[in-house]
């Protein structure tokens, strides 16, 4: 057992395994960290993506990677959107973390250390990245497509609700809160700016005062401020 083991670790601490390696450890880590409400979902963000590659779709580009650039353009083209970007980074490492151990254990250990080595091992990670993406694309098509499929709610009909902050803190670019709707509850994107005195944490009632449409979140104050400013006027 103890050889299994060691022979375990060895497998995923090679190249080209051990990139896939720190991939999945870092979205572990990522989830665990949302889970116990010091990150939000969107927390990892490279601009608007999903709203950017949702334009590329509506417009004449064809997925053709030069007009939208290459990073965009990639995306578009094994259809990587329509859903929070850890969720497809997720998918992406656990697929090429479980290609590239299988191409480790029982191809890459015959060839030892030196320019083969590495020339191998380089291409099975760009094989190995490429079929994760194509794979991560096909699992999420059909969640995007429900996902378009539900009707969006009016973001103004929740305007003066209370909802419960689920994240450690929040300022003016990080911050979620639960909306309780009757059902399972709704995760909203919070925020609050630094003119708002009193600063929220884990448990805080906040009333949802204004939407941002620009950052899809809600400016928040305390329930209790606002309770009281009512009371005044």
């Amino acid at each position: 057992m103890q050889e299994e083991f060691l022979l375990f670790i060895n497998n995923i601490s090679l190249y080209p395994t051990i990139i896939f390696t720190g991939l999945v450890l870092f979205v572990t880590l990522y989830w665990v960290v949302s889970l116990i409400g010091m990150a939000d979902m969107d927390t990892i963000d490279i601009g608007d993506i999903n709203a950017d590659l949702g334009a590329d779709v509506g417009g004449d580009t064809g997925g053709d990677v030069s007009s939208t650039g290459l990073f965009t353009g990639l995306l578009l083209k094994f259809g990587l959107y329509g859903v929070p970007l850890i969720v497809i980074l997720t998918l992406i490492s656990l697929i090429g973390w479980v290609l590239s151990y299988i191409y480790t254990s029982f191809l890459h250990q015959w060839l030892s250390s030196g320019p083969l080595y590495y020339a191998f091992g380089t291409g099975a990670f760009i094989l190995v990245l490429v079929v994760s993406m194509w794979l991560t694309g096909i699992i999420i098509s059909p969640i995007r497509k429900n996902i378009a499929k539900i009707p969006k709610r009016n973001a103004a009909s929740n305007i003066g609700k209370i909802a419960t902050v689920r994240t450690l803190t929040v300022t003016d670019k990080h911050g979620e809160a639960e909306l309780s709707d009757g059902g399972a509850g709704l995760i909203l994107k919070i925020r609050q700016f630094d003119e708002d005195t009193q600063p929220l944490k884990q448990g805080d009632a906040v009333v949802l005062i204004e939407y941002l449409q620009d950052a899809n979140a809600y400016r928040v104050a305390p329930a209790k401020e606002s309770i009281k400013s009512n009371q005044i006027l």
